[in-house]
């Protein structure tokens, strides 16, 4: 009961660490085109420097949302073996 209530606990909190991860990426990414320079030289290289970053931030959007998406999953299948070993080991806490 402990191990699948410690599994429930660590997905939980991997989940929260992705959250977490999706909402800096966003903060970035608003914060990259709101500071972005007006001149910074030729136009060219100021739009290849945006779709680099872009190309990283949706990458690291992915990985967190495949990560959010697995952790869920395992908190799920730890709490339906929480909930199993519930039902069929009944602990006397009287005796």
């Amino acid at each position: 009961m402990l191990v699948s209530l410690m599994a429930k606990m660590i997905a939980s909190n991997q989940m929260r660490d992705a959250q977490y991860a999706m909402m800096q990426n966003r903060i970035n990414m608003m914060s990259m085109c709101r500071n972005m320079p007006t001149f910074c030289g030729n136009d060219y290289s100021r739009l290849a420097m945006l779709n680099d970053m872009d190309k990283r931030i949706a990458t690291s959007n992915m990985t967190n949302e495949s990560l959010y998406m697995l952790a869920s999953a395992q908190e799920k299948a730890a709490d339906k073996m929480l909930q199993s070993e519930l039902k069929n080991n009944h602990i006397s806490y009287i005796a």
